[in-house]
């Protein structure tokens, strides 16, 4: 969540240029041909189930398919394996980061998923949109709850680095209109010699949106409207990636009915959450109501120069918002965000909430 929006606002402006020959990690380069090969290798204890694929049968809209195995997966799988130390802390553009998004492609996949990314060479759609991202240096600041590690605008000269969105759906029969649940899969790296694992932020968020896909396609109903998964990149960086999803959706703008974000859900008092948007619109009106039925609070609370994803959609007057736990800033860039940090009934809740969100307006 950065906090310098004249930064993110230079670094996204200028983020979906040309992909520059350096810079490009070859597990990342090759990420959508390797996903599978690259997760089972690196993620064995958490991926390698053995069990066959079989067909999706009533996963109406799923693209190929459905591995049951992958479908008794949780949300704690998903943190423990995005916030090991294999991944390095996942920061944008880094080959940790393409080992994460091997892993993220792997499970579209198994959850049969259609790509909604860019074209490959043979013309099918790919499961990554890609981007470059302008140099970033690391610093501290002080906020209240300790000193936390940003990222601030680098030499605008040096060469930028590819990094990539992963995008892919759950097909409706209402073909223009869609409903995005979204999470960042990056972080801040390895900095100094410390390890920042980025467990609550942002691999909270992307368990609680993957376990909403995975009882969506359990339950075998076809969505009136399109149900879009994205795991954005360099959120960290000034949202980038959520920068350059708008400048190429793929989906009509217009036709989206809601951006449910979730970033860095799994801490703090169990039922309270907060959100982040522009003013009231429709998705921060239905994560209330849901919120509510689930005993839960999540008003809209004051930034103080935060931000998270939803922030380039609302710009271009696109109803979404950020849910968050109340408490997130706490350990928030720090070497403490670890998996034992994250409250996995909080991340069930948040899944839950995001669930009756998405079935209200997609359903």
């Amino acid at each position: 969540m950065s906090t310098r929006r004249a930064f993110l606002k230079f670094l996204a402006g200028l983020s979906a240029g040309f992909l520059p020959w350096y810079g490009w990690p070859e597990t990342l380069k090759k990420v959508d041909a390797l996903a599978v090969k690259a997760s089972v290798e690196n993620f064995p204890s958490a991926v390698n189930t053995g069990s066959a694929a079989i067909p999706a049968g009533k996963a109406f809209g799923a693209f190929g398919r459905v591995n049951p195995s992958y479908l008794k997966r949780t949300a704690s799988d998903d943190i423990a394996v995005l916030a090991q130390p294999a991944l390095a802390g996942r920061r944008a553009g880094s080959a940790g980061e393409g080992k994460a998004a091997a892993y993220l492609q792997d499970q579209m996949r198994g959850l049969g998923l259609q790509p909604l990314g860019d074209r490959g060479a043979d013309g099918q759609r790919l499961y990554t949109q890609a981007f470059t991202i302008y140099p970033v240096v690391e610093e501290f600041a002080n906020f209240y709850y300790g000193r936390h590690l940003t990222f601030s605008l680098g030499d605008p000269k040096d060469l930028r680095t590819p990094s990539a969105n992963i995008l892919a759906g759950l097909m409706g029969t209402r073909a223009a209109e869609s409903v995005i649940l979204s999470a960042h899969y990056d972080h801040m790296g390895i900095f100094e010699g410390n390890l920042y694992p980025g467990a609550n932020d942002n691999a909270s968020g992307v368990g609680s949106i993957l376990d909403v896909m995975r009882r969506l396609i359990k339950e075998g109903v076809r969505p009136k409207s399109n149900v879009l998964l994205a795991f954005w990149s360099a959120e960290e960086m000034g949202f980038v990636g959520s920068s350059a999803f708008i400048k190429n959706p793929g989906v009509p703008l217009g036709g989206i009915r809601a951006v449910f974000n979730a970033d860095t859900v799994g801490n703090g008092s169990l039922h309270e959450f907060a959100l982040w948007a522009d003013g009231e619109n429709t998705a921060v009106r239905t994560l209330q109501a849901v919120a509510r039925e689930c005993n839960s609070s999540a008003p809209v609370v004051p930034n103080h120069g935060y931000d998270s994803d939803q922030y380039y959609f609302n710009l271009n007057h696109v109803p979404a918002t950020t849910l968050m736990a109340r408490t997130w800033l706490e350990k928030n860039h720090t070497p403490q965000d670890v998996p034992d940090f994250v409250n996995p009934q909080k991340v069930a809740l948040a899944s839950d909430i995001l669930y009756k969100a998405v079935h209200r307006l997609a359903f």
